[in-house]
């Protein structure tokens, strides 16, 4: 068979579209609902802000994380906080350019993966050294997890997590 330049044309045209269909596809899968799930998962673990007023004498962090019987010490890696800055949009359409920056705000944050965090209550304390050396020991907190879901309770990667304020009174859930 032979195709003319038109004919030869199209089917590269139909090829080309039909490649890019099943491309579209990979990477993704289908929720209960229809609705497009991505790859993307969520880490299981315990976060920390330290607060601005306890920041500059916070040295370095850890923390006990108990369930069922069972404990677990976690290092926490403490960096510069960040607060987030809308600067605006340039239109209101949906699709419009939006922007924003970040600043410093004083606290510390960490995160600490802990793949083994059940879901439900448990018990944590937090361990600081300050800039002394002196070490600072928190009351035990008893504070439940949540499930966190990034493409929504259909898709799959959900995991454990725990947000944690420590501040001038002690360890608190954000």
């Amino acid at each position: 068979m032979r195709l003319n330049r038109s004919e030869g044309s199209s089917l590269t045209t139909t090829a080309v579209a039909a490649l890019l269909v099943m491309v579209t596809g990979c990477g993704a899968s289908t929720g209960s609902d229809g609705h497009a799930c991505t790859e993307i998962g969520a880490v299981s673990g315990v976060g920390l802000t330290v607060e601005q007023e306890l920041a500059d004498d916070i040295r370095e962090a850890d923390m006990q994380v108990c369930w069922d019987g069972t404990c677990e010490r976690i290092p926490l890696d403490l960096h510069p906080g960040q607060r987030t800055i809308d600067l605006g949009c340039e239109s209101d359409q949906p699709y419009g350019v939006c922007s924003a920056t970040s600043t410093p705000d004083g606290t510390l944050t960490g995160f600490a993966q802990l793949d083994s965090l059940p879901a439900g209550e448990v018990q944590v304390r937090t361990f600081t050294t300050r800039q002394d050396g002196t070490r600072v020991e928190t009351e035990r907190l008893s504070v439940a997890t949540e499930t966190v879901f990034p493409n929504g309770e259909e898709c799959p990667g959900e995991a454990q997590q725990l947000a944690l304020t420590l501040g001038p009174t002690g360890l608190r859930p954000r």
